[in-house]
């Protein structure tokens, strides 16, 4: 049998469940198989509305139940159809709406809520109500201007990358980053005239500061020039006029006076040779002057631009300052370091080191960030007199004391301005610190500013001061022919119609943005 089931709104869940007698509610006559108002056989009836089979009759229904509640006996048959569609509840009085805590309806009926004294205030609203009150009270106290109130979320800085980030923190802090007056820091622009983001470096921690007066070191002899009886015999005007027609102006105690040819340097006949083969006819003028005052034993200061040779300038004397000196033993380190900001211009010059140090069979290892670590540190504990490194790998070669600087008496900082600007200065200063003090140093840079000038005060000392040309100018030297072109289509026609002719003069080296361009070229 079928129970019927009466919904009352205006109780709780637990009295909307309760449930009815079954001898108080008899079935409905459609269960009977009789159509609603057809009245049933007299043969059914048995003296008190109870049929021959034990069921009540109509009459009987309707003195125990409400017409208007179960509509017996004013309902016609249903079909089986009829009977399955039907939905649980029946269509009786509908449910009362129940608004969403927080919105509209809801805040319009609190009120009505609150005077109705017969109804029951439903323990997960309370709670709820009470959580919404809470978090008002905390966006009142904490602005959130970026929260997305439907995700709860900053979608200004979730949903940004490494470059947006970046652009939208520069933006926020329009002071952040800059320098002081002096600085050598420059933003750079991609073509569309955006500022690059710097690229994100790996911060490396100096070597720590050692006391030179607890080392026992061995003398060392670092003077080897013996000046031609040519230059020697020069008057004062003359090496004047020599140092105006070349373009150099030199500075500070006691110089050397300058040179006009090779023989007047003294190389021996092997380095001679290995010079004539690479094509060197005369010294250029920053070789000139810079090689007699390094073979001196002189600390220098080198501002030449670039295509001058003073890769050569400090390479040369170099090989005659480690060949008199005493052979490495087991555990040293070199006797040359030259420290350069990237590992492209590391590769030069130990390209130009392997050329002219084989002449001598002197060992020459490379060192630099992006190369086998393992390999590096191997060629360094097999001995190398010179060491060409950039300085964050150095510092990490002699952390994991794959190499020490006990050794180096002859040291070379190239480029000192650029590393400078890659943020490189406190580990400088701290390979500097870590090698004798009665070394010998030379500084080479394009640009002389502040923080390169203190750098030259505190790790020389009186070193000879050789400007080769005016500060920031072009090389006259190299020709250089400028086509502005609009578009980068009229980029790629143009390389690909001179590409060909380029290449038969010589080689092509071609600048691009950022990686992703240099891949696609």
């Amino acid at each position: 049998m079928r129970r019927n089931r009466s919904i009352q709104p205006q109780h709780n869940a637990k009295d909307q469940s309760r449930s009815y007698s079954l001898n108080a509610v008899p079935p409905p006559s459609s269960l009977c198989g009789r159509s609603s108002g057809v009245p049933p056989p007299k043969s059914f009836n048995q003296g008190s509305g109870i049929s021959k089979h034990g069921y009540h009759t109509i009459e009987s229904m309707h003195q125990f139940s409400n017409p208007s509640q179960y509509s017996v006996g004013k309902r016609r048959g249903r079909t089986e159809d009829e009977y399955f569609d039907e939905e649980d509840e029946p269509a009786g009085q509908p449910l009362e709406y129940i608004p969403a805590p927080g919105s509209p309806s809801a805040n319009d009926s609190t009120s009505k809520a609150n005077n109705s004294s017969d109804e029951e205030e439903d323990p997960l609203d309370a709670f709820m109500a009470g959580i919404e009150e809470q978090v008002k009270i905390e966006n009142k106290k904490i602005p959130q201007s970026h929260v997305d109130p439907k995700k709860g979320t900053r979608g200004d800085i979730d949903d940004e990358d490494d470059e947006e980030s970046y652009y939208r923190y520069m933006q926020e802090n329009p002071h952040a980053g800059l320098m002081d007056e002096g600085s050598d820091a420059e933003l750079e622009y991609d073509e569309d005239g955006n500022p690059v983001p710097p690229p994100r470096r790996r911060e490396i921690d100096p070597l720590p500061a050692i006391d030179h007066s607890e080392i026992e070191y061995m003398k060392f002899e670092k003077n080897f020039y013996i000046p031609h009886e040519d230059i020697v015999n020069l008057s004062l005007a003359k090496v004047q006029e020599l140092r105006q027609t070349m373009g150099v102006k030199v500075s500070g105690p006691m110089p050397p006076h300058p040179v006009t040819s090779f023989a007047h340097f003294g190389f021996d006949e092997s380095l001679m040779k290995a010079i004539r083969k690479s094509e060197y006819s005369t010294p250029t003028p920053i070789q000139s002057q810079a090689i007699p005052a390094a073979l001196s034993g002189r600390d220098i200061i080198g501002i030449a631009k670039t295509g001058s040779g003073k890769t050569a300038a400090f390479l040369w004397p170099m090989l005659v300052h480690i060949m008199d000196q005493r052979e490495l033993g087991p555990g040293d380190g070199p006797i040359g370091l030259i420290l350069a900001p990237t590992r492209e211009l590391s590769l030069q010059i130990y390209s130009e080191a392997k050329r002219f140090g084989k002449v001598y069979n002197i060992s020459i290892c490379c060192c630099y960030g992006g190369g086998s670590k393992w390999e590096q540190s191997k060629a360094l504990e097999q001995g190398a007199e010179i060491v060409v490194a950039t300085p964050g790998r150095m510092i990490d070669m002699v952390k994991i004391k794959a190499t020490n600087l006990q050794r180096v008496t002859y040291l070379v900082l190239d480029e000192a301005d650029k590393m400078f600007n890659m943020g490189f200065e406190p580990q400088v200063r701290s390979i500097c610190n870590h090698i004798r003090p009665d070394r010998q140093t030379l500084l080479f840079s394009a640009t002389f500013k502040k923080r390169v000038e203190k750098l030259a005060r505190d790790v020389l000392t009186d070193p000879v001061r050789i400007i080769h040309g005016d500060l920031g100018e072009a090389n006259s030297d190299v020709t250089q022919h400028i086509v502005i072109l609009p578009n980068v289509p009229s980029k790629w026609n143009w390389l690909l119609t001179n590409l060909v002719q380029m290449l038969s003069e010589g080689s092509v080296l071609i600048f691009v943005t950022k990686k992703a361009d240099a891949e696609h070229v």
